[in-house]
């Protein structure tokens, strides 16, 4: 047994790796690992500056949409989202120059339609709104030619949202109607008092009774002249009150409101990840071929005996 032990001891430590000859190792192909690295680092080097220059850039505006349709019919719903589905809205983007030109000089003249148009656009504007606040929405627009026609896109799309807000003018219709009703009601109020003014003069009965009496007593004899005057007279306070309220809904008119001025915003590009991971990738090769070269020398050494 004992023997047995003494032939299989030198054997285990063949097998076993020998820490300070792997060292020995790399340091007798240092030049190669060296090599390796610094060729590995100048092209994600290269990589890297390639692609830093190529992450966009964007120009930025929050604004706040506050909507609310106070009980009025026929408001608007503002959608954010819809903008660029409408062809009409599309063109008006594209009469800025810039943008107009730079879509022409990328996009091949038979792929020149609506719908590449539209998904330029797509691509160019990002509109974010805030998962817990949706009403707070951000409009990101890529810098593809400079900072004004990036500022010019976004006063657009905020223009064309403006355009799709019209309780201001629901809000005036509404109070002309009011209005309108209003006038009409005063004016049936004023033939109501010429009733009751006539029935003063020519019924007798009434003379014998106390002012107080009197509307009692007219209430009582003309049932359907008074229901007309109570009827009339709610009409009146009625309107009277919902102009007041349509008056006051003026302070709330501006629904879309900018809640930041327009700010730059610098891409986030890869480029340090790839510089580092270029670099490791430098050293891990570098030391695949330190060991690959050890393994063809020693090759070639038992090859010759």
């Amino acid at each position: 047994m004992n023997k047995e032990l003494k032939v299989m001891e030198p054997k285990q430590y063949y097998d076993e790796i020998d820490l300070y000859e792997l060292i020995e190792i790399l340091v007798r192909h240092k030049w190669s690992i060296v090599i390796t690295t610094v060729i590995s680092t100048l092209l994600s080097l290269i990589v890297a500056l390639y692609v830093r220059s190529n992450t966009p850039n964007y120009l930025v505006k929050s604004i706040l949409i506050q909507q609310d349709t106070y009980g009025l019919k026929g408001v608007n719903k503002i959608n954010v989202d819809t903008v660029l589905l409408q062809d009409k809205n599309v063109e008006k983007i594209l009469e800025i120059e810039p943008i107009k030109k730079e879509y022409l000089e990328n996009t091949p003249e038979e792929m020149q339609n609506m719908a590449s148009e539209r998904k330029f656009l797509q691509e160019l504007i990002v509109i974010s709104k805030n998962e817990k606040k949706p009403e707070e929405v951000s409009i990101k627009t890529q810098i593809i030619v400079d900072e004004n026609s990036g500022k010019d896109i976004i006063n657009k799309y905020i223009e064309i949202l403006r355009e799709q807000d019209n309780l201001v003018d629901i809000i005036t219709k509404e109070k002309k109607l009011k209005s309108d009703s209003l006038e009409k009601t005063k004016v049936e109020i004023e033939n109501i008092q010429n009733e009751i003014l006539d029935i003063f003069k020519k019924d007798s009965d009434l003379r014998a009774l106390k002012p107080e009496e009197k509307m009692n007593y007219i209430a009582a004899k003309y049932p359907e002249l008074n229901l007309r005057k109570n009827e009339q007279e709610k009409y009146y306070n009625t309107y009277v009150n919902e102009l007041i309220r349509l008056d006051s809904l003026n302070d709330k008119a501006d629904i879309i409101k900018e809640t930041t001025d327009i700010y730059f915003l610098k891409g986030q590009s890869k480029a340090k990840i790839i510089l580092v991971v270029g670099i490791l990738m430098g050293l891990f090769l570098g030391v695949m071929v330190a060991f690959l070269k050890e393994f063809i020398d020693g090759y070639k050494k038992r090859y010759k005996k």
